[in-house]
Parts: structure tokens; sequence; C-alpha cells
């Protein structure tokens, strides 16, 4: 037979993977699986999952009714529309059946213990019941777990010892080309005394100033209230010629809900909520330090992204995104909230200093290149297996 007559050598077709997340948009989980979606479509046939998503013939349910239903409903739909279809289904979502399981929402046990302690008050909460039913299904279906910090593996190897070998830890990653250090360099050197924020002249900041910088939605899980205490702790420290503190609040929340304790410690002046910002880089340059005293977080985005931006941060040991300061250096872990730390943490933003670049390079090599090829080995490993 001549090469003429050869049938054509065909490729042969992409392995599926389905990326499962029941909101599209929101928080860092859904962005989550949108840099997923984008980096594996290189290498694979890449399917997303969302509520509404049509597979089958039928959409995937969970986008209305209360949140218990919304999350029940979608885990039945995923698993019923995916049994055995081929390829590999990466879960973003306590509940559907998977064969890898990103963890970045936590241990839901965990945090309901923080949120709660021993009050009662959870069981008034039908999500409180569920999402514990929902991940340990959902862990014991993986074959992988991954954890987006040690806290969370180490939370995950208290609650389901059993799964203990089936645990990575996949660190969070920031885009380089979006979080940077200001390239100005007389930026940097006026920025402790009265850092320019051009774009956002409505401000009306009273000079001079340190800038303090709260990013995150869910105001009362993130800690604003805690980082209104440090910063009014930190404005009663402040010698008559040392510049006081403005914290900027970004994000989704209710303003009115925090009045009080803007009145109780007078500091009316010296907050300015802005909203749900989409571009956050020059506030992230233009800040003295990010302040971000969460309940619990299985790893802050927001803290890392300032960080690139050679930023420090001030979190607590709740918060993933700890692990990757180096306390007292590029940042201060709060040990639980605020309570014994607080004349220690404004003691360290009085008196700390630290090179230029020094913060961003610690954290250099965290980018979201660097996370997606740990998810792409880790589908690798399981393709070889043979699912």
């Amino acid at each position: 037979m001549s090469d003429l007559m050869q049938p054509p050598i065909c490729d042969p077709p992409r392995p599926a993977v389905y990326v499962v997340r029941r909101q599209s948009t929101g928080g860092g989980a859904e962005t989550a699986a949108a840099r997923l979606v984008k980096h594996l479509s290189a290498f694979w046939e890449v399917h997303r999952l969302a509520a509404g998503t049509r597979i089958a013939g039928r959409a995937l349910a969970g986008g209305a009714g209360p949140g218990w239903w919304r999350a029940l409903r979608f885990a039945s739909d995923v698993d019923a529309a995916l049994t055995d279809r081929p390829g590999v289904i990466l879960s973003l979502e306590r509940g559907p059946k998977c064969h890898i399981y990103r963890a970045g929402d936590g241990v839901h046990l965990r945090w309901r213990s923080l949120r709660f302690g021993s009050s009662p008050l959870w069981m008034t909460n039908p999500l409180h019941w569920l999402y514990p039913r929902l991940e340990a299904k959902t862990v014991a279906s993986a074959r992988l777990v991954v954890t987006n910090s040690e806290m969370v593996r180490r939370e995950m190897e208290r609650t389901y010892p059993q799964a203990a070998h089936k645990l990575r830890v996949a660190l969070n990653g920031f885009d380089p080309q979006r979080f940077f250090p200001n390239p100005d360099p007389t930026r940097q050197l006026v920025r402790a005394l009265n850092p320019p924020i051009s774009d956002l002249p409505e401000l009306n900041l009273p000079t001079p100033y340190r800038l303090f910088l709260f990013v995150g939605s869910g105001w009362q899980r993130k800690g604003l209230a805690r980082a209104l205490e440090l910063l009014a702790a930190y404005n009663q420290a402040v010698v008559p010629n040392e510049p006081r503190g403005v914290l900027l609040v970004v994000g989704k929340g209710r303003p009115e809900q925090f009045r009080s304790l803007l009145q109780k410690w007078n500091l009316d002046s010296q907050v300015r909520f802005l909203g749900v910002r989409s571009e956050l880089t020059r506030l992230y340059q233009a800040a003295d330090i990010m302040v971000l005293p969460t309940l619990y977080d299985p790893f802050a985005n927001a803290c890392l992204e300032a960080m690139a931006c050679d930023c420090p941060v001030l979190t607590t040991a709740n918060n993933g995104a700890a692990e990757v300061i180096a306390h007292g250096r590029t940042g201060y872990v709060l040990k639980s909230g605020l309570e014994g730390d607080l004349t220690d943490a404004v003691h360290w933003l009085r008196t700390s200093s630290r090179r230029p670049g020094e913060v961003a390079a610690s954290v250099a090599a965290l980018t979201v290149d660097r996370e997606m090829r740990a998810f792409s080995a880790l589908i690798r490993e399981l393709s070889a297996s043979g699912l």
C-alpha cells in the first residue's frame, strides 16, 4: 500500500477532566475552579460543571432554593450525570463523588467549632448538619484529597484518619502578572508617610498616616471587628509626631453593622469602606500593612496577593496563609484572634522594619503556575493508574 493510500493518523482523544464547583462566581474556590479549567485545557478535554450546566441532556440542579437544598441537589445530580463516564472528576465541592477532592473550603467541623464553641446554636442551621456528611462522602470517594495548607491537612487527618494516605498539599498561587511590588522606588520610600492613591481621591485621607488594608467578604468570619480593635489600639499607642493609622475596608459587607464599634473606638474619620474592587494591586502596593485577623481561613488568597506586592500581612494562626509568613519579619501571626496578642501586635506595627522587596521575595515561588503544575501531576498520576 502506498503512502497516499495510508489511513490518516489521528491523535488519540484527550482524556476528560470534570472540574466541579456549584457556584460559577464568588470567592476563592470559584476563582480556583476558573484557573484550573484554563490551565488544564491545554492538556485535557476539560468540562466545567456548575449549577445550571447542561450535561447528558439535562441541567444540573443547585441554583435555587435554601442553601442546604442547593448543596444536596447539586451533589445528587453530579453523581447521576458522571456515573460510568470516563475521565477524572476534580471536585472543589463537598458532596459529589470524585477522584480528586480539592478541600479549599477547609473542614466544616473545625469551622463550626471555632464559630460556635460549645453553643448549640449551630443546630438551627441545616447546613451545619449537612456539610459534614457531604464532606465525609466526598473524602471517602476520592482517590486523593488536596488541601491548600498544612493546617487543613492536619485538620483532615484528625477528622478523617482513615483518609490520611490520600492527603496531599498544594498551596495557593498568585498571578505574578497581576500582583507585584510597585516598580517606582520613590513611591516605596514615601509610602510609609503618605502613600499616594491618585485613583481614589474621594477618600480625603488625613495626612500623615499609615495605611492599613482589610480585604475580604464575610466580615464576621474575616475578623473586621478585630481589625478595628487593632487600629484603635494602634492609634491610642502612637505619640504626637507619629502617623496615625487609617483603615481601608475592601469587600462585600454591611458597614452599618460596624457603626457602633467605630463610635466606641472613635474611628469614624480613620476607616473607609470601599466596597468590592476588581483591581487590588495598587491598594496592596500602597498599604503599609494588610490586616486579616480571620476566625478561620483554609488559605486566604488576599494575604498571598498582598505579600506578592511587598505588603506585609498580619493574620491569625487559623489562616493557612500564616504558613508563608515569617513571623516578625514578613508579617505577624496572632495566636488566636487578638486576645493576649494585642499589645505585642501594636508594638510590632510601630517598630518593625524591612528591606524593600523582602516580603515579595519571600513568596516569589508561590505562583499560580506552580499550583497548576501540582494538579496536573496529580491528574497524570491517576490517569496512569487506569481509572
